[in-house]
C-alpha cells in the first residue's frame, strides 16, 4: 500500500489516535515541508481556472491540509463533478474534526497541526473566528503558536514537529552550501600551483 493511501486510513475511523498515526506518516516523509508553497500553488491554479491541475496536484505536504481539500472541492464543483466535490469536502471536514480532537487549544493541550496554515484554517474556516495576532511560545520542550482571537481569547497550536523540520531543512541547506564551498576551494585553478 502506498504511503498516500495509508495516510487516509483515518477517514474510516476518524479518531485522535488514527489521525495522529497518519500525521506521523506525513511528518516522517523525507519530502515533508510544513512551510511549502503548495497551498499557494493550488490557489494560483484555481485562480487561473486550471481545475484539472488542481485535482491532480498531490504531494505529502497537502494530504492533511483542510484548505488543499477545500480548493479541490471548488475545482470539482467548477467541473460539475458532484462525487469528487463531496469526497473532498468530507475529507476536509474529517481533517477539521480530527484536528480538534488532538487537543482543546489550551497551553496544556494545544491542537497538533501538520502545516502552519492549518492554524488559520481551523480558526477561520471551522471555528468561524478571526485571529488578530500570532506569537511563538517556547515552554520547556514545547513549541507553540499562540493565536489571539478578536474576542481576546487565545488558542494554542503545537508546532514542534513543523518547527523541527524547518530547523532541519535550514541545517541541511547550510550543510549543502558549505560542502559546495569546500569543493570549490579544494579544486585548484589551472593557473595556481
Amino acid at each position: 500500500m502506498k504511503t498516500y493511501e495509508k495516510i487516509f486510513e483515518f477517514l474510516t475511523d476518524p479518531t485522535k489516535e488514527t489521525f495522529l498515526k497518519c500525521r506521523e506518516l506525513v511528518i516522517n516523509d523525507p519530502e515533508y515541508d510544513p512551510y511549502s508553497e503548495d497551498i499557494e500553488n493550488l490557489q494560483n491554479l484555481l485562480n487561473e481556472r486550471k481545475f484539472e491541475e488542481v485535482i491532480q496536484y498531490v504531494n505529502v505536504n497537502i494530504l492533511l491540509s483542510p484548505r488543499a481539500h477545500i480548493y479541490k472541492y471548488f475545482a470539482y464543483q467548477e467541473l460539475g463533478d458532484e462525487k469528487g466535490r463531496n469526497i473532498e469536502m468530507t475529507i476536509a471536514q474529517f481533517i477539521f474534526e480530527c484536528l480538534e480532537k488532538t487537543g482543546n487549544g489550551t497551553k496544556e493541550s494545544p491542537y497538533m497541526i501538520t502545516r502552519i496554515s492549518d492554524e488559520r484554517d481551523l480558526v477561520r474556516h471551522h471555528l468561524d473566528k478571526h485571529d488578530v495576532s500570532q506569537r511563538l511560545i517556547r515552554e520547556g520542550n514545547k513549541m507553540m503558536d499562540e493565536l489571539t482571537l478578536e474576542d481576546g481569547t487565545q488558542l494554542y497550536f503545537d508546532i514542534k514537529a513543523p518547527y523541527q523540520r524547518l530547523a532541519f531543512s535550514f541545517s541541511r541547506k547550510n550543510e549543502k552550501a558549505a560542502n559546495k564551498e569546500e569543493e570549490k576551494s579544494q579544486k585548484k585553478k589551472w593557473w595556481k600551483f
